[in-house]
């Protein structure tokens, strides 16, 4: 049974995040082979199906580091995005693709220029464009002025069973206006990036013990699970969560989730 030892060494190099908001999203980008009909340890057992493998791994992770961005507002989730990361690193089905990069962003206050400055250190124009689509667009609690946008990539290209994944963090300061419109301020933020891929052998080789310990979570699943929540398409009705509340659009490109979210 492989552990990943050195994984949680990079891992460790995450801070502490508790006195941050936090917004969570997530994309896939490939194929997903996944066998509709496939259950419990097939899952696991066929490479195939190891996109759907990977988005209970990852959910798993998330719900025992109690990291569950669609049922919790933004500032309960600082601690648990650390928890979280540390367990999907330490699990020991995925291997590190490298070590994880602290990458510093230096911002102008323009949200197209955020984007850029993303695409430009990562030459990822999926995670630039994900990552954008999570400043919120309106913050109603004039409390929260640190935050980290999360998101979750998880790939598979169409001519391989190779399952990847990335973690991409920005930390960075937004401010209100006095009507509350969010904007990010001139500064230099923190652009954390893990990468992890499946292990296909140790799947395999604990199928029936990983489908015991954990709920199959699908491909399009895994995305509603950790997207943060967004408004109804009725633009009378409101989703509140405490002092919260949430809005959205939607992009064609990440779909079942929010796009622009406001609290």
């Amino acid at each position: 049974m492989l552990l990943i030892k050195t994984v949680l060494v990079l891992c460790s190099a995450t801070v502490a995040l508790a006195a941050r908001a936090v917004v969570s999203g997530a994309v896939f980008e490939g194929m997903d082979t996944t066998d509709p009909s496939a259950e419990g340890a097939m899952i696991f057992e066929n490479p195939e199906n190891h996109a759907a493998a990977a988005a209970s791994i990852l959910t798993y992770a998330a719900s025992n580091a109690n990291f569950r961005p669609a049922e919790q507002p933004p500032k309960s989730l600082g601690s648990a995005l650390d928890a979280f990361v540390r367990r999907t690193c330490s699990f020991e089905g995925f291997m590190s693709r490298g070590e994880s990069d602290d990458n510093k962003l230096r911002l102008d206050g323009s949200l197209t220029q955020f984007e850029e400055a993303i695409r430009d250190q990562l030459d990822d124009p999926l995670t630039a464009r994900g990552l954008r689509d999570l400043i919120p667009g309106y913050i109603q609690d004039k409390s929260l002025k640190d935050w980290t946008m999360s998101l979750v990539v998880l790939s598979k290209p169409e001519d391989s069973n190779k399952v990847n994944i990335k973690l991409a963090r920005v930390s960075l300061t937004l401010s209100r206006d006095k009507k509350g419109t969010a904007y990010i301020p001139k500064q230099t933020a923190s652009l954390m990036v893990t990468n992890l891929q499946v292990i296909p052998s140790v799947l395999a080789a604990n199928a029936e013990r990983f489908a015991e310990m954990m709920p199959i979570y699908k491909v399009h699943d895994f995305i509603d699970f950790f997207a943060s929540p967004k408004v109804p398409e009725d633009d009378d009705e409101e989703e509140i969560f405490g002092e919260f509340v949430t809005c959205s659009t939607r992009r064609q490109q990440q779909a079942h989730r929010q796009n622009v979210l406001s609290w």
